[in-house]
């Protein structure tokens, strides 16, 4: 398959992602849970990296996702915030998702990857399933309350985001999902779509060559 035919694909993958959540949140399902589906379902595009033939195509992608966005359209912050769910999160997801797809295409693969990947399945089901289950809360300072149960599924899933990114070693994937919920946690709030994958990253790009 052809870089313009991935292009394609992964531009209609995302308009139907995109219109899926702006449809579910005017049937009325809370901004935030709406947020944690797209949150989650952009990981899709990880997936896809070893499709690709050269790096000028989703490094393009990406940056102009990145732009739009941060040009706010309003279409999309009715779909995505609200319910104390701010749009500058939103912004700082879809940059870092454009920093790391040039450092993974132009550096390596798996480590960047693996920090969207932990970013996407870590962070965002960490926040879906410790809302809807979570019964043991905790704050660290300058951080949003937290529960025990998101923090563990932060490092489960993770932990499985960073595997599937093709990480080497039970060892090695376990202590990056570690490092990916304590990042969770005790990230100031409003940085933790930065700060989860940049620590994921640090760890991986340096534990194994």
């Amino acid at each position: 398959m052809s870089d313009g035919a991935v292009a394609a694909l992964a531009c209609a993958v995302l308009a139907l992602g995109l219109g899926g959540a702006i449809l579910l949140a005017r049937l009325g399902m809370p901004r935030t849970y709406v947020r944690d589906l797209v949150h989650v379902g952009t990981g899709v595009w990880v997936l896809g990296w070893p499709l690709w033939r050269s790096p000028t195509w989703p490094i393009a992608i990406t940056t102009g996702a990145a732009l739009v966005v941060l040009a706010g359209p309003r279409v999309l912050r009715d779909a995505l915030t609200g319910d104390d769910e701010r749009w500058s999160g939103v912004a700082v997801y879809v940059v870092v998702y454009a920093v790391f797809t040039a450092v993974g295409f132009l550096d390596r693969a798996m480590p960047a990857g693996a920090a969207l990947l932990a970013l996407s399945l870590g962070d965002g089901l960490g926040g879906l399933l410790g809302r809807r289950f979570g019964r043991w809360s905790y704050r660290a300072p300058g951080a949003k309350q937290k529960s025990v149960e998101g923090s563990l599924t932060v490092f489960v899933m993770a932990s499985v985001g960073v595997a599937a990114a093709g990480a080497r070693g039970l060892g090695t994937i376990a202590l990056a999902g570690l490092i990916a919920a304590l990042a969770e946690a005790f990230s100031p709030r409003g940085t933790d779509n930065a700060v989860v994958p940049a620590s994921v990253w640090l760890f991986l790009r340096f534990a194994q060559n």
